[in-house]
């Protein structure tokens, strides 16, 4: 597979992984929506983040106001963290592949 085709089938996949057994709902619920963002960005979920931390992040990211996260609700995180690193990296002289 491309490196896109390889991005989506991960960003899929984990959000399956993560909402549950036979994609039951298909939404995270906060403490799966928690357990998602420690397991796979720990390098940008602050260990300090405190659990009313995670109540206002859950309330951003919750559009629909059911306390739960949807697939098109996680799609918007990560594009989010997608323009906020392309924007963060913008300058950087990079070579041809990107391996950082």
């Amino acid at each position: 597979m491309a490196p896109l085709e390889q991005a989506v089938a991960a960003i899929v996949c984990t959000f399956q992984e993560y909402s549950g057994p036979c994609w039951r709902q298909v939404k995270l619920c906060q403490a799966e929506l928690k357990e998602l963002l420690e397991k796979e960005l720990p390098t940008w979920t602050p260990t300090e983040l405190q659990e009313c931390d995670h109540n206002k992040f859950m309330s951003v990211l919750d559009t629909s106001k059911d306390r739960e996260v949807n697939f098109v609700e996680y799609t918007c995180l990560l594009a989010c963290l997608c323009a906020c690193c392309r924007e963060y990296f913008k300058n950087c002289a990079l070579g041809p592949h990107c391996s950082q």
